[in-house]
């Protein structure tokens, strides 16, 4: 037997070991993590909303004064993203509610919202990366154009589109992250408790 069985062994014992032997224990464990999630999410979304919220005005005042077709453009998508992404956050946090003490109503309705926020960060990039990075793109392309239309890049302007890209992809990763180890692992759990139950 090699050293890394052995390791891998004793972690398996003590997982089992520790692992909660009656169902109230497993619920109870199983709503301390939502709630904890739960305030994360609250904190997140408050944030994303008032950013969302801020830079509609912003963008507005931008397009009146647009420097070109292409600028306008661009604005128009940062301004339906900034409209979008409010919504999309706050109907990811809807769920089928059901006025009951029933220990199994509690696990489908937390199993619903832990699914329906991970599929929304796992499909991040769709309605919330893409758009704000086009639009970023495009308002930046078309704040510099010649007579022509032609947007005119600087040097600096590759470096700025270079830390966008670094961000964008940072950002996706980050996402896939939280959506892979803090939200599969306790629908994983949930799942298993209603397997268990049925």
């Amino acid at each position: 037997m090699k050293l890394d069985d052995l390791k891998q062994d004793w972690q398996q014992a003590i997982e089992t070991e520790s692992t909660p032997d009656s169902l109230t224990e497993v619920i109870d464990m199983i709503e301390q993590q939502t709630t904890k999630i739960d305030k994360e999410i609250k904190r997140r979304d408050f944030l994303e909303i008032g950013i969302a919220v801020f830079l509609i005005p912003v963008w507005l005042w931008t397009l009146l004064n647009s420097a070109s077709t292409m600028q306008s453009i661009g604005l128009i998508i940062a301004i339906v993203a900034c409209m979008y992404i409010p919504y999309r956050l706050i109907s990811a946090k809807k769920v089928d509610t059901k006025k009951s003490s029933s220990v199994k109503d509690f696990l489908v309705q937390e199993k619903q919202k832990i699914q329906q926020q991970k599929q929304m960060l796992e499909s991040v990039v769709w309605w919330y990366l893409a758009p704000l990075t086009v639009a970023i793109v495009l308002i930046t392309l078309g704040a510099n154009v010649n007579e022509q239309g032609i947007p005119q890049i600087s040097t600096g302007m590759y470096w700025y589109y270079a830390c966008v890209g670094l961000l964008v992809v940072g950002a996706y990763f980050l996402n896939k992250r939280a959506a892979k180890n803090k939200f599969a692992p306790l629908l994983n759990n949930i799942e298993q408790r209603l397997a268990e139950m049925s």
